[in-house]
């Protein structure tokens, strides 16, 4: 301190002949601040401040955990734990007022959406508990749950019904999945072994277990499982069936009036202009308004050509057509696809060849007959069809290229594809010893037609027919599809939605050469974009130009 008042001396007294008042207003400030600071040391005592402080920390030992909650943030455990609670609160109140016209009312505290987005009835529910053994460490709940349901045997459900993944999801979603952390497994197995407690009862859910919200939570060992068992999940009377009633596949396709754009169509098979926002056939979460719905009713009720073998008023013969087309090979054409149909079943994808995402536009192929789709998917399987699509990508997508790369399942996203990184030695240190999926060969080219300096026109053709395949290199390259909301940019995605209205990526199946399956015949099929891509398309291009 003596030091800092003689440089601000020095500092003054150098100025003093400029400004002899500031001079006399700086000392005497000096003056008050060492007098104050003289004050503070001599105040100053160490033994005091301790004493203070170990008498701080052992009254605050004596506050309640609920106390010192409310003195910082929640966590999201915490929160879980108070849903559920609230949840189970809500539920036992509705009980007690059995009989009472009061009983289905909600309380006024429960108006909350964050709080009541879900109903689960615990008690109609009975749960099953696995410990998670080293082998399961680390490994993704929603694959050992799938593995764990199917494995189970019930004589009163059907055997060939299987649970999907995506139905595993709902019952997350819902929070009808838990884990004991292994802290409180050996309290939790010894109550539930007890006479006391033969089952699962909610007050045990809710004592000791967190709900799991995510498909990608990694699973802890020594840690205990809680899942609803098979049966509970099957029977009619469960509360876990309601949940699941949208994920379970129907039993035969519903003809549906849709409009369809034809492009072209015989005996048979039929070429489609496919709109945006449709699936291309039933799978899990979009069971109906679909091309093959759609086609059910056209080829039923509408068609010059017949109806073909895959569709007829006569539901049995329509199966058993169906069972014999099990063994052929759905061609991974999918550069676009859309994950959930791989949850689907045979008997409702009849004669699709390959198939589109459902926010993507283009021409869509369809066989009528059983012939057809052999000879049909053994063209798409020998890369004997020429496909070329048109998109809308954000950035400069450069001179022409030609993109050889790799296309796998992503490790941690499940319903996303990704470019497989180079697994050589040199390329690539790995983490762990645990051999990864190498991904299969994907090739596309990518032409640039125009550039505005924002927003590039490409056309693609592939060689290839990868599963977002034309998504995913783009994204590779640093050039997403505008409108991706899985592979984009979100700040444009969001502009694009609120500006235009636009919420599916910009992608076209532009134009499709095949040979006739039973004539020969080359045929080259073409669709021209909708509407709201074309709207797009012409802004960027020059004033006066056209799409």
């Amino acid at each position: 301190m003596a030091t800092l008042s003689i440089l601000i001396a020095v500092i003054i007294a150098s100025a003093s002949a400029f400004s002899p008042p500031l001079l006399h207003v700086a000392t005497r400030t000096i003056t008050i601040c060492d007098a104050k600071l003289n004050k503070i040391a001599s105040d100053f005592n160490l033994d005091e401040i301790l004493a203070a402080e170990k008498e701080f920390t052992n009254n605050d030992s004596d506050v309640t955990s609920t106390e010192r909650g409310k003195s910082r943030r929640p966590r999201a455990k915490d929160k879980k734990k108070l849903k559920m609670k609230k949840q189970l609160e809500r539920q036992q109140k509705e009980k007690a007022q059995n009989g009472n016209a009061d009983a289905y009312a909600v309380a006024p505290e429960d108006n909350d959406s964050e709080e009541s987005d879900a109903n689960i009835d615990f008690e109609s529910i009975d749960f099953l508990t696995c410990e998670i053994t080293t082998s399961l460490d680390g490994k993704r709940i929603d694959a050992v749950l799938v593995d764990l349901l199917n494995k189970e045997q019930d004589a009163n459900t059907e055997a060939n019904i299987r649970i999907s993944r995506s139905q595993c999801g709902v019952l997350l979603s819902n929070q009808c999945v838990f884990v004991i952390s292994p802290d409180d497994a050996s309290d939790f197995l010894a109550k539930t072994n007890s006479e006391e407690a033969a089952s699962i009862s909610p007050e045990l859910i809710e004592q000791y277990c967190s709900p799991i919200e995510r498909k990608s939570h990694n699973l802890e060992a020594n840690s205990i499982l809680v899942y609803p068992s098979r049966q509970s999940l099957l029977s009619p009377s469960s509360a876990a069936m309601a949940l699941l009633s949208n994920s379970i596949p129907p039993t035969e396709i519903i003809p549906q009036n849709i409009p369809l754009d034809i492009l072209y169509e015989d005996e048979y098979m039929i070429v489609l202009n496919k709109a945006a926002g449709m699936v291309v056939h039933p799978a899990a979460g979009n069971w109906d308004n679909t091309v093959v719905n759609a086609l059910a009713h056209y080829l039923m009720n509408e068609s010059p050509y017949g109806s073909g073998e895959y569709f007829t008023k006569d539901t049995e013969n329509t199966q058993n057509s169906n069972k014999e087309v099990d063994g052929e090979e759905l061609n991974d054409d999918d550069d676009n696809m859309n994950d959930s149909v791989t949850n689907s079943i045979s008997m409702l994808r009849p004669g699709i060849v390959h198939r589109l995402d459902k926010g993507t536009t283009g021409v869509l192929v369809v066989a009528k007959t059983r012939t057809a789709l052999a000879k049909l998917s053994e063209a798409f399987a020998n890369r004997r069809v020429k496909k070329q699509y048109i998109a809308v990508a954000i950035g400069h997508t450069g001179e022409d290229q030609w993109i050889d790369k790799p296309i796998g399942r992503h490790p941690l996203h499940r319903q996303r594809m990704r470019v497989v990184p180079d697994a050589s030695p040199m390329k690539q240190i790995r983490l762990s010893a645990t051999p990864k999926k190498q991904g299969r060969p994907a090739q596309s080219y990518v032409q640039t037609l125009h550039h505005d300096g924002k927003l590039s026109i490409v056309q693609v053709q592939i060689a290839t027919g990868r599963t977002h395949q034309i998504r995913v290199h783009l994204q590779d390259h640093g050039t997403p599809i505008y409108g991706d909301d899985v592979y984009g940019f979100s700040d444009w995605n969001k502009a694009l939605s609120s500006r235009r209205g636009i919420t599916r990526p910009l992608l076209h199946a532009k134009r499709l050469e095949i040979n006739h399956p039973i004539t020969g015949e080359k045929l080259v099929f073409e669709a021209e974009p909708a509407s709201d891509m074309k709207g797009v398309m012409n802004a960027i291009l020059p004033l006066g130009e056209e799409v």
